[in-house]
């Protein structure tokens, strides 16, 4: 009897009678790349792009978890991202409005059809621009910028010019903020943006020199409205 509790007692302690309940970590999904919105675009809960999941602000970042093609509603094969956002939550996009790197352009720039100065220049993009990389070959970087003047910018092709730092472009989505602020119809609005150009143009570097010229041209608007206005009562008398 005492054989059998020792042997009982033995199994016990090796695990042969009783198992161990082992703890399951989760496990973490590998991130394929970062991502970044090149506008403000809705993000959605499901592969079929139905409901409302988050909407990204242009230039939010988010991580590719995983990248597909599906048929639309037009039988057309798109390309479906599945992201995860800063909150830890994910959801689905179409993969054209993903960049894969935000710049900002620190001089005038030219912007050429293809990768090769020997090609067409499409136009000149202006120092301050926030831009987004959505291909690369050699030095070449493809970018998107949107509308510039009359153009719009979607896959033109540009060799340097431009900035990645960081504070650079914090500086330049204020300046851009600020100049949508002072096109609003709402005098708030208005103040507010020319508040952010007084704080930016303290700064240094191009985003600052770019935004004391904006006041300067702002303060010089209703000096000419008066000198129009008296123009036009000598006129009237």
């Amino acid at each position: 009897m005492k054989k059998i509790c020792v042997f009982i007692a033995l199994m016990f302690l090796s695990g042969g009678i009783f198992c161990k309940k082992e703890r399951t970590e989760p496990v973490q999904e590998v991130v394929l790349a970062k991502k970044y919105a090149k506008y403000r675009v809705v993000v959605r809960k499901e592969l079929e792009l139905k409901n409302w999941a988050a909407t990204l602000e242009k230039g939010e970042d988010v991580d590719l978890l995983s990248e597909q093609e599906v048929a639309n509603k037009s039988g057309k094969n798109i390309s479906i991202s599945r992201v995860r956002l800063a909150d830890g939550s994910q959801g689905f996009v179409e993969s054209r409005h993903l960049a894969d790197k935000v710049i900002v352009f620190i001089e005038d720039t030219p912007a050429f059809t293809r990768p090769t100065m020997g090609s067409k220049m499409y136009c000149k993009v202006p120092k301050g621009t926030i831009a987004f990389v959505v291909g690369e070959q050699a030095n070449w970087v493809k970018i998107y910028a949107g509308k510039i003047a009359d153009l719009w910018l979607t896959d033109q092709w540009v060799q340097g010019g431009y900035s990645t730092d960081q504070q650079i472009l914090l500086t330049a989505r204020m300046y851009e903020s600020a100049l949508e602020q002072l096109a609003s119809a709402k005098e708030a609005d208005r103040n507010a943006g020319k508040q952010k150009l007084v704080e930016l143009s303290q700064g240094e570097g191009v985003i600052a020199a770019l935004a004391g010229e904006k006041l300067t041209a702002l303060e010089s608007q209703p000096e000419e409205k008066v000198e129009k206005a008296t123009q036009d009562e000598a006129v009237q008398k």
